[in-house]
């Protein structure tokens, strides 16, 4: 009779701590965490900043929000220009990322806390370097260049690593520097 006692007893404790946990990742679930969108729909469109003979510098601007329910902190954020030389070999291409809230211009982020409903403002700034001497001419064939925003956000859950697409379009190009 004392061993079914015992036993009553180990299996009412643990189905405490079963209740307890669950109640306890309900609350957890309920308090969110932080959730970064980069709203790559609204950024504005390239601007062709700085053209020489042999060198274009182009700049767009992106926002972010925490649309979360916890702060976070995004702890790295860099751009990943994807042009394989076996689509488009005339250009050498370098691209740096900058939170306008404290701009560097050095290609280092900062890490940065944001509270839930809050936003930033990203600039992305991309140079074509001609490997023929004239940009002009390499960028008539120049094709839609996609450029991965890649970050990492450090909240309550485990760190994460995100990316968002924007694309530098022909388009764009071709518009400005025949505008130019």
């Amino acid at each position: 009779m004392v061993v079914y006692t015992i036993i009553n007893i180990i299996i009412a404790v643990i189905a405490c701590i079963a209740i307890l946990y669950i109640l306890f990742r309900l609350y957890a679930w309920r308090q969110g965490d932080a959730h970064f969108v980069v709203d790559v729909r609204r950024r504005t469109p390239f601007v062709l900043k700085e053209m020489t003979q042999t060198t274009a510098v182009w700049e767009t601007e992106v926002t972010f929000h925490n649309i979360g329910k916890q702060l976070g902190t995004i702890m790295d954020f860099y751009p990943r220009p994807l042009l394989p030389q076996e689509q488009f070999d005339r250009c050498r291409v370098q691209a740096r990322l900058t939170n306008l809230a404290s701009e560097r211009d050095d290609g280092y982020w900062e890490a940065a806390i944001y509270y839930p409903a809050t936003s930033g403002l990203l600039r992305v700034t991309v140079i074509l370097t001609s490997k023929t001497g004239n940009i002009r001419e390499d960028l008539r064939t120049f094709p839609d260049m996609p450029i991965d925003l890649v970050y990492q956000v450090v909240a309550r859950s485990e760190w994460y690593i995100h990316k968002a697409r924007i694309t530098l379009r022909a388009a764009e190009v071709y518009r400005e520097i025949e505008g130019k």
